[in-house]
């Protein structure tokens, strides 16, 4: 032993002894596959999950958060609650915690006031009621709050759960989705600077760090004519359960458009982004799929009023980008608009097809813009974008009255996953507030889709289920006055409803937007699938698993 000791050698040749010994061992056990010991991965309930909805951007408007998650058996429990983000506190001298950090309320550690998912919902800080059982309409009134409000889910109710506040004025209705944490989320938009594309007057990003752990957070932002930062788009920190807003509007004066990333060095961060126009409604941005290859957009509205793609390639390489739409009978078959110079549109005029797809040119860590008004040709549609270098995109439309150029509101769309087999079947829109009007633009780019939607009224009663079929390579609209489903009968219009849409056996994937109304108000909402299991991640033979 006293030689094991003093001799190194000895006692590494021991080590590498056990580790073979124990690497054997996990050799032996090995399943034994085609795929180099690739297991066949499973799936889970999730059993906890945390939303954050911004604070309403008009205190004198009427805006509430709903969030429904379904039934999937009858032993289903959980809990479902709600309590506010506060804002962080103002830097001083003595209460700042390093850079851009802040003391909690009072003065004290914020992490008194965290909202995480762990432990019970504090009593004193509830919004609302703490729902118990899945398959009911869970909502709070947040009109006239300054602070964003976090959903946590626990159990059965963090399975399927879908959230989303919307906001109705007498100008305009908005609908934004409750953001779930990240350490990365990114937004498309035109410029700040566009005169000649949509003209807004103020962009405002929304942080919240709902979780126990303090949150480091930085803005990256693409205009067309490179990186855009400033020291306070750096560095921002976030202690637990704190909340922030970060004007960048002088940094996206853009001629084009910009892309924004919100990245954080240390926690997540719930980001949302606020948009106000000129012409004096707001809207929110929804956030956008991370940078990839190929990207659908769905939920374009029809209508008067011009449609602009823009597109961020935030790498060192440039971007060669085809876009082509899918309408109502696939292509458009429109002449497309030519190239232009500064902020008018960087494509190559072409139809907008798939066989003579719009070709964009987008600089490195940069942004373009290119109008999609002749290739939609005012229908609703979806916009297919494939690039050769991994890119991020949204769409802004505009919607005009009878004067072609008066803009009555503006609605953003954005890049989402698809309803697809085998997990991702089942989506959910929270609410439908009385008043307002909602149609669903649905697109299947692959294979023919059946879809059921299925009411649910605020007390968890069915409605009727209406089924509705999309043809291969072709967008269609779904529901709106007298069309579609209706609500739950006995429902009290003032307590509205959900609808929960349900991809039938067969279908190919679907890319679905919500599109909400009230007169003149208009609102989009690209949806997300909301599943009840997710996949559990593949586990490979692995020295990690060994020796940590």
């Amino acid at each position: 032993m006293r030689l094991i000791v003093e001799n190194r050698f000895a006692l590494f040749g021991l080590v590498a002894l056990a580790l073979a010994a124990l690497f054997g061992i996990a050799v032996a056990v090995r399943p034994v596959t085609a795929e180099l010991g690739v297991t066949g991965p499973g799936t889970a309930r999730p059993s906890h999950t945390l939303r954050v909805c911004p604070a309403p951007h008009d205190e004198d408007a009427d805006s509430s958060v709903a969030a429904f998650a379904p039934r999937v058996s009858r032993d289903d429990t959980g809990g479902l609650w709600a309590v506010p983000v506060p804002p962080a506190a103002e830097d001083t001298d003595e209460d700042t915690d390093g850079a851009g950090g802040a003391a909690g309320r009072d003065g004290s550690d914020a992490q008194s006031t965290s909202t995480g998912t762990s432990g019970a919902p504090d009593p004193d800080m509830l919004l609302g009621e703490e729902l118990t059982e899945p398959g009911s309409v869970w909502g709070v009134d947040t009109s006239g709050a300054a602070e964003p409000t976090a959903v946590h889910a626990r159990g059965s109710l963090a399975s399927g759960l879908e959230s989303a506040q919307i906001t109705v004025a007498s100008d305009g209705v908005t609908e934004v989705r409750c953001a779930e944490p990240s350490v990365s989320t990114w937004f498309a938009l035109p410029g700040g600077g566009d005169s000649e594309g949509v003209r807004l007057e103020r962009i405002t990003v929304h942080l919240a760090n709902p979780e126990t752990s303090r949150a480091t957070a930085s803005l990256d932002i693409h205009t067309s004519g490179g990186p855009s930062y400033s020291l306070d788009s750096r560095g921002i920190s976030l202690l637990p359960g704190q909340s922030t807003e970060l004007d960048i509007t002088e940094l996206a004066q853009s001629i084009g458009g910009i892309g924004v990333q919100v990245r954080t060095s240390t926690g997540r961060v719930a980001a949302s982004l606020l948009a106000e126009h000129v012409e004096g409604h707001t809207d929110w941005v929804p956030p956008t799929a991370a940078p990839a290859r190929e990207h659908v957009i769905p939920g374009v509205p029809g209508g008067g009023g011009r449609r602009h793609l823009v597109v961020t390639a935030p790498g060192e390489e440039p971007a060669r980008v085809r876009v082509h739409v899918i309408g109502p009978d696939g292509g458009s078959g429109q002449a497309g608009e030519g190239a232009g110079e500064g902020g008018e549109d960087d494509a190559v005029a072409a139809e907008g097809t798939p066989d003579d797809p719009l070709e964009l040119r987008v600089p490195p860590a940069a942004s373009a813009r290119v109008s999609l008004d002749a290739a939609l040709a005012g229908r609703a549609g979806a916009v297919v974008v494939e690039s050769d270098v991994p890119v991020v995109a949204g769409v802004a439309a505009e919607s005009t009255g009878d004067d072609p150029d008066e803009i009555l509101e503006t609605a953003y769309t954005a890049a989402v996953p698809p309803l697809s087999f085998p997990l991702d079947t089942t989506a959910v829109l929270p609410d439908s507030p009385e008043g307002t009007t909602t149609r669903l633009v649905l697109t299947a780019p692959e294979g023919d889709v059946r879809l059921m939607a299925t009411p649910v009224g605020a007390d968890g009663t069915q409605g009727d289920a209406v089924r509705t079929e999309i043809a291969a390579g072709t967008t269609a609209v779904f529901g709106g006055d007298g069309e579609g489903w209706t609500a739950p009968e006995g429902t009290d219009p003032a307590d509205g409803y959900t609808v929960r849409l349900d991809l039938l056996e067969g279908s190919g994937p679907l890319y679905a937007a919500r599109i909400l109304t009230d007169g003149d108000g208009l609102s989009a909402l690209p949806v997300r699938p909301a599943p009840v299991e997710v996949a559990l991640p593949v586990v490979r033979d692995t020295m990690v698993g060994l020796v940590p």
